[in-house]
């Protein structure tokens, strides 16, 4: 953060630790302690908030713990959440436009404890052989990085119904509360019915659901998707390259201060 004595800094200061309290009630987190770093300014301008959480847990099983990678040709992948379309504050907008601009994505908190509640009931039922939550980059790169299995890369095929919605606004955008699994295809009718009913009702059978929508499959050596009838294909090495060595890369060609461009 920058400095606090500036009423703007000290306001984003506030809103943040008053945010991540607010998040850790809702999920009963404790907060064992913390530290920040203030006055992060230069000529060029203050950094942007960046509040940083380091948080441990427990596994009860060892079977349970789930890595974000694809494991196998042939596994179904499902986005459990909305498809979302908010671009406020991207990285899409950043890095492609320059923009840092927009609201925002909306954080339902209860939402999001709903939906990492049933991919956790998922994981323990041993139904899932992969999870990772869409986060900087949004969906597009939440599924790319799935294919960067550091054994085997695998690739995948994804098909999106959107509507009128511009592809951009589906693949890039930072909408919160979604998760990318995969299951096998003998699991893939047990894990949407499940996905259909998870709320707990007073008597207690499960009702209501969770938005989720199945995308495609695990298989090639290729990332195609479809949306909206536009297609588009990348080779898994050329982005794992992209995404492995971008910034040895800008580090290496750095020319000039402004060759390398803001985080």
């Amino acid at each position: 953060f920058g400095n606090p004595y500036k009423p703007e800094n000290f306001w984003q200061l506030r809103e943040a630790v008053e945010g991540a309290a607010e998040a850790c009630r809702a999920f009963g987190t404790p907060v064992t302690g913390g530290n920040v770093s203030l006055y992060n300014e230069s000529p060029a301008g203050v950094v942007d908030p960046t509040p940083t959480i380091g948080m441990v847990g427990l596994i009860e099983k060892e079977e349970h713990i789930t890595t974000q990678w694809f494991k196998s040709a042939g596994d179904e992948i499902i986005l459990v959440g909305k498809v979302g379309d908010e671009l406020g504050g991207s990285r899409f907008l950043k890095v492609c436009h320059g923009k840092k601009i927009g609201p925002p994505p909306n954080v339902d908190l209860e939402h999001e404890i709903e939906i990492q509640s049933i991919v956790r009931d998922l994981i323990r039922a041993g139904l899932v052989k992969s999870a990772h939550d869409c986060s900087e980059g949004g969906l597009a790169v939440a599924i790319a990085e799935c294919c960067f299995n550091p054994k085997e890369r695998l690739g995948a095929e994804i098909r999106i119904a959107a509507g009128t919605t511009a592809p951009t606004e589906i693949l890039f955008n930072e909408s919160q509360s979604r998760i990318v699994i995969s299951v096998t295809p003998e699991d893939l009718e047990k894990t949407i019915s499940i996905l259909s009913a998870t709320a707990d009702s007073s008597d207690g059978e499960r009702e209501h659901g969770v938005p989720f929508r199945q995308l495609g499959k695990v298989c090639g050596d290729k990332l195609s998707i479809e949306v909206s009838r536009e297609k588009f294909s990348w080779p898994i090495a050329d982005l794992h390259d992209d995404w492995w060595n971008s910034i040895t890369r800008l580090v290496e060609n750095d020319t000039c201060a402004e060759g390398i461009p803001s985080l």
